[in-house]
């Protein structure tokens, strides 16, 4: 840290962490995660009857905290509110995820669908209800930048950066970590709502064309590497 001209910290809670490391902060820039809106782009017309289609990306790892998410959803079908889960992404977890899934006796309402082609990843996001990240630690998940680009509203534990990305009760709900009960409530308030879906999911798509779309985050990194550059030759 002492040593870089310039330190890039993909939020601003990463950047209070390497503060706290011995970081100068006035050589830090935050330059948060960002997706293509024109490649992520919403569809209309994806809110249709039947059971809450949920959804979630990314590897399947501890710290992504997959137990908790199945514990949320057995709650959801406990209280009798029907929906399946669709889980996309690889990893060393995947046969402890299925075997949880066989405990809870949720096992027909999970689908892991492995590492998919990108364009089958957007195809799913625009077919589904409500994205939820249950992690248990982040910087800002890219994941949720992508689902909030397809229009979708979000579910996301308190870890990392999420709150920047994600104001609670705007774009979705954010809850604590490792609180199933809780993500089960917030993604009842969505199932149960409709027009709350809708209005987050649109929340969600602003949020994303204003402060992380792809556009913006290249003309921060040019003038990040600029600034180097000159300072290098002054």
């Amino acid at each position: 840290l002492k040593k870089a001209a310039a330190v890039h910290c993909v939020s601003a809670d990463i950047l209070a962490n390497a503060v706290g490391l011995g970081l100068d902060p006035e050589k830090a820039v935050v330059i948060r995660p960002a997706v293509d809106p024109a490649v992520f782009s919403s569809v209309t017309g994806n809110y249709q009857n039947g059971p809450i289609k949920l959804i979630t990306t990314g590897s399947l790892i501890w710290r992504k905290g997959y137990e908790y998410l199945l514990v949320s959803v057995k709650i959801l079908l406990d209280k009798g509110i029907v929906a399946n889960l669709d889980i996309i992404g690889e990893g060393a977890e995947r046969s402890r995820i299925l075997f949880t899934a066989q405990d809870l006796d949720i096992a027909s309402q999970v689908v892991l669908h492995g590492k998919l082609p990108p364009v089958e990843v957007i195809q799913q996001l625009q077919q589904s209800d409500i994205f939820v990240l249950s992690s248990l630690s982040e910087g800002i998940s890219n994941a949720v930048l992508e689902a909030m680009s397809c229009g979708l509203p979000v579910v996301t534990t308190d870890c990392g950066g999420m709150r920047e990305a994600v104001k609670n009760g705007v774009e979705g709900f954010v809850v604590p970590v490792r609180d199933p009960e809780a993500m089960a409530e917030a993604m009842q308030k969505l199932t149960l709502d409709p027009d709350l879906r809708k209005s987050m999911g649109r929340a969600g798509r602003e949020r994303v064309l204003a402060e992380f779309n792809s556009q913006t985050q290249i003309e921060a990194f040019v003038n990040l590497f600029e600034s180097v550059r000159v300072n290098e030759t002054n």
